[in-house]
């Protein structure tokens, strides 16, 4: 059985940890043997990782250069 992610376990990964999650995630849903719940939590899993994502796009502060 596939583990559903929530977004509490996703907030202290970096975007390194989230980029190679997503990857792992989408991967499984090429898995011929999957039942619906797993499907499921996966989809899951899936939404809350890209959340989790932007959330550390926007956590960043954005930067501005001023040209003379």
């Amino acid at each position: 059985m596939i583990a559903l992610i929530t977004m509490h376990e996703l907030q202290s990964l970096t975007a390194q940890q989230l980029g190679e999650l997503h990857q792992f995630f989408t991967w499984l849903l090429t898995e011929p043997n999957l039942n619906e719940a797993e499907r499921c939590h996966i989809l899951a899993s899936l939404e809350n990782i890209e959340r989790a994502m932007g959330y550390v796009a926007r956590a960043a502060p954005p930067t501005f250069t001023m040209k003379p």
